[in-house]
């Protein structure tokens, strides 16, 4: 696949500054992206176990929003985190 003339000072400005090398701050990026997909996993595991379940539909709404509600707030500062280390 051809490249970009234009790309290829922008690649070797951004090598040159690293030297090739994962910062700290792209070690707790990476630590804190690997979190979220972990906290989004085990939602996900639960809604489907909660699918599955023989409960009432409306013991099953109320769980479900039990469950998005308790995601929401186990996934908020890693959120944050996350944006304060991106910028």
């Amino acid at each position: 696949m051809p490249v970009a003339k234009d790309a290829l000072p922008r690649q070797r400005t951004m090598n040159g500054a690293h030297g090739n090398m994962i910062t700290e701050n792209d070690l707790k990026i990476l630590w804190v992206a690997r979190t979220l997909t972990n906290i989004d996993f085990q939602y996900g595991e639960d809604i489907l176990s909660l699918d599955r379940s023989d409960i009432e539909v409306e013991q099953k709404r109320y769980i479900e929003r039990q469950l998005l509600l308790k995601y929401r707030e186990r996934r908020e500062p890693y959120q944050k985190l996350l944006e304060s280390l991106r910028a």
